[in-house]
């Protein structure tokens, strides 16, 4: 779905807990600053990391120790057949 205001730029929304997509122009600040800021808003524990080496090292064992969560609820789901 797209939307049309007041010129300010586009704001897509998705389904119930998509993410949704807002460009904001030269409002919102660098696009990767910008990018940044909404990771650590995603990743728990990232809020006050400022170094972008420990923010990226961070999100890299966030998304490890969330693969091994699939892992292992997909071998609980074979075990008892759900």
């Amino acid at each position: 779905m797209r939307t049309r205001g007041s010129g300010s730029g586009l704001h897509v929304k998705g389904r119930k807990r998509r993410a949704k997509v807002v460009w904001l122009g030269k409002k919102g600040g660098n696009g990767i600053e910008r990018k940044l800021r909404e990771l650590q808003r995603s990743v728990p524990g990232s809020q006050g990391i400022m170094e972008v080496k420990t923010l990226y090292q961070t999100i890299e064992n966030y998304i490890i120790l969330l693969e091994a969560k699939v892992t292992i609820l997909r071998s609980l789901s074979t075990l008892y057949g759900v």
